[in-house]
């Protein structure tokens, strides 16, 4: 991943991001352009290129924007509940409703997240940025299943997010308006029965 790609994304920049992971999303990542990013942000050529001097640049960027956007949101969930005594139906309710909504307004954005998890399949370029977020992501549920009990919460948590993965990609790939109510019943069941609470 280009190194350049690591630096803090300004308020400036934070459209461009965007930008490229709605194309990613509609398009893959073969159809990112400084000249695509531009159009799709309405804003010129060579803001773009200025900001981000090459293709690869801009790509490593936008994934690493969408990682930390992501993760961010998953950690401050996790330690916003481990403030009071953890409840494993707020956590999870928090969690379907944020993705409930996320699915529905940028659904372009959750589409290149997965993009992304084809590319590395076919590309080691792309495996390490994968490789974080999924470690990321795990960090994220084992700080929840361990506050609610789990006895292997390492485990428990690589089983909880590749469900959460299953569900999501599902969802974009055939909307159910159930997708709240079954999604919470679906991820709490499988909680309780890691932590043995069934």
């Amino acid at each position: 991943m280009a190194k350049q790609a690591d630096h803090e994304i300004t308020a400036r920049e934070r459209p461009l991001m965007e930008a490229t992971l709605r194309i990613i999303g509609r398009s893959g990542i073969d159809r990112v352009t400084h000249r695509a990013v531009a159009t799709e942000a309405g804003m010129s050529l060579g803001a773009v290129t200025h900001h981000f001097a090459t293709r690869d640049i801009l790509v490593d960027a936008a994934l690493r924007f969408a990682l930390t956007r992501e993760v961010g949101r998953l950690q401050a969930l996790s330690l916003s509940l481990q403030s009071k005594a953890f409840d494993v139906e707020a956590w999870i309710e928090e969690l379907v409703g944020w993705y409930g909504q996320e699915l529905k307004t940028q659904p372009d954005i959750h589409i290149a997240c997965y993009e992304v998890f084809l590319a590395a399949a076919r590309s080691e370029r792309y495996r390490p940025i994968v490789a974080e977020w999924f470690d990321t992501w795990r960090q994220s549920s084992e700080l929840a299943l361990r506050a609610a009990g789990s006895m292997s919460p390492r485990a428990h948590a690589e089983l909880f997010v590749s469900t959460l993965i299953g569900i999501l990609l599902q969802q974009l790939a055939i909307p159910r308006r159930s997708f709240r109510q079954e999604t919470r019943a679906t991820l709490l069941d499988l909680v309780e029965g890691l932590i043995g609470k069934k």
